[in-house]
């Protein structure tokens, strides 16, 4: 490297570290001069805030390379909403247990039941763990992927995307399809198979894939690779917060639509 460029990284290291320094030296001198610390717990509390600076800077950047639509945690979940929800059960599924072993998490449920938010709500605690999280609609992830067709880069796409820990694929229903779709969807959920996690939300049945992408023979191999060990969520009889919630329009809430 050139020594000019070397000692501009240096300083630039520097600068960083001594910011950290700074932000933490004012949090811990207010405190130590009202705790009266002794120089070891000045020391190793300076430390603490200091690593803690770092994470939580850490954390602001993974969560922004996501690619979440909304900051929607398990915190902000209604639990008491979806009475059909076995909230035990997806609670003990925040220790990410099923992503450590590349499972699939399929999500199932008619519009506003909360399958986005719960997806999210995993990818957001998957960063918080320290992991490496992308969130997509899929109508835009089947564009990116044919878009790679052009210049023959989709291997190169693919191998990205299973460097993950968790993707997310939100919308897996009625999309504007092309006759490539349900190939280049195939070749995703073949390359995340036992490398990558996956979440895959739908307002409709994963069986009646085949007549949304166009092609039933390749649907039924998408479906066997993501059933193949995966964990169901089913909130399909679930009620609607947008029209039913709190915050609906009080027409929906009165009359909500079917009704």
């Amino acid at each position: 490297m050139n020594p000019t460029v070397l000692e501009q990284v240096k300083q630039d290291l520097r600068q960083l570290y001594l910011r950290d320094i700074s932000q933490a030296l004012d949090e811990v001198l207010s405190v130590a001069q009202k705790e009266r610390h002794g120089h070891l717990a000045f020391l190793a509390r300076l430390l603490e805030v200091q690593l803690q600076a770092r994470k939580a800077r850490a954390l602001k950047k993974r969560m922004a390379k996501a690619g979440f639509p909304e900051n929607m945690t398990f915190a902000t979940f209604d639990w008491n909403f979806q009475p059909g929800l076995n909230v035990e059960y997806l609670k003990d599924l925040q220790d990410l247990n099923f992503v450590s072993h590349h499972q699939p998490l399929l999500i199932v449920g008619k519009t506003g039941t909360g399958k986005t938010h719960l997806a999210t709500a995993f990818g957001i605690r998957a960063c918080e763990a320290g992991l490496k999280v992308h969130f997509f609609e899929l109508q835009k992830l089947l564009s990116i992927l044919y878009a790679t067709l052009a210049d023959d880069t989709t291997d190169q796409f693919l191998a990205k995307l299973t460097r993950l820990h968790l993707l997310i694929v939100d919308g897996m229903d009625h999309i504007r399809t092309k006759p490539e779709y349900p190939s280049l969807l195939l070749e995703l959920v073949s390359a995340c198979q036992n490398r990558t996690s996956l979440i895959v939300t739908s307002r409709i049945s994963f069986q009646e894939l085949g007549s949304v992408l166009g092609n039933p023979s390749i649907t039924h191999a998408i479906l066997d690779r993501l059933f193949h060990r995966a964990i169901v969520i089913n909130i399909h009889q679930g009620r609607s917060y947008r029209t039913e919630g709190p915050h609906a329009p009080k027409h929906l809430q009165e009359h909500p639509p079917g009704d």
